[in-house]
């Protein structure tokens, strides 16, 4: 039996040279060998007391441990630190951004749906109340018509004729700046011709209702045909100018709306 390199004899006590280099030995000790060389070399075990004399070894010393390096190359952790800051604050403007373009889109959108209302009444006096008083008699027109002109005067126009240009002119400030700015000359555009048509409203048509009042009750009016004729052909004319101006208006509005959203 040939005597194994790494294991003495029984009778022998292995010599601490040979453990003096572990990486040398293909396998690792047996712990009775480990405890006899640790014999061997003099030094005590764990718990003994020190020999007189003998130095204390010094205690071993351990690398700190390092984080490995996240931060990509050529940027540092304050850069990485800044950059999210700066991307939750355009998060943050890019959300108040998003509110403030959908109060615009609905203060617009609300000038627009009132501008409608005042546009389709203009054109249903042109294409209907109008034609179909006109083929009534003189007393039933005028007394038509003054009776029209006083159940008109209500909340629900009043917040249709007034409302559509207080809301264009709120919508044209509120797209004075930012993302919206494209759509603001549609927007005073529609606000301008619109406002042209309460000047027609108030310049024109509201004259010739109040001068129809003024001719008294139909029935005691002494020629009837003459208040008719001062009357329906010039309200006519004047009510076309309000159709037109409202519909255009409501088209730039329209249109603004288009290039908000978009």
């Amino acid at each position: 039996m040939t005597e194994n390199a790494h294991f003495a004899p029984r009778n022998q006590a292995p010599h601490p040279q040979q453990y003096a280099a572990p990486n040398s030995a293909p396998y690792p000790l047996p712990p009775v060998a480990r405890g006899r060389a640790h014999a061997q070399s003099g030094q005590p075990r764990w718990g003994q007391p020190l020999p007189k004399g003998s130095q204390v070894p010094p205690a071993r010393t351990e690398r700190p441990r390092t984080e490995p390096n996240r931060t990509p190359p050529g940027r540092t952790d304050r850069t990485d630190r800044t950059d999210r800051t700066d991307r939750t604050d355009r998060t943050d403007r890019k959300g108040g951004f998003a509110m403030s373009g959908d109060i615009r889109s609905l203060v617009l959108l609300a000038a627009t749906l009132a501008t409608g209302l005042m546009a389709g009444l203009y054109f249903a006096f042109s294409v209907a109340v109008m034609p179909g008083l006109g083929a009534s008699d003189d007393r039933t027109l005028i007394e038509a018509m003054q009776r029209i002109n006083v159940a008109i005067l209500n909340g629900w126009f009043s917040l249709a004729f007034g409302g559509a240009l207080v809301l264009g002119g709120v919508a044209a400030a509120l797209h004075w700046r930012g993302d919206g700015r494209a759509a603001l000359p549609w927007i005073i555009a529609g606000v301008v011709l619109y406002a042209a048509s309460l000047i027609v409203t108030m310049g024109f048509n509201v004259p010739l209702n109040d001068k129809l009042a003024a001719a008294g009750d139909p029935s005691k009016i002494h020629d009837p045909a003459a208040v008719r004729e001062q009357f329906q052909s010039a309200w006519l004319r004047w009510n076309v100018a309000r159709v037109l101006t409202t519909t255009a208006a409501l088209g730039c509005l329209a249109w603004a709306l288009r290039l908000g959203r978009g």
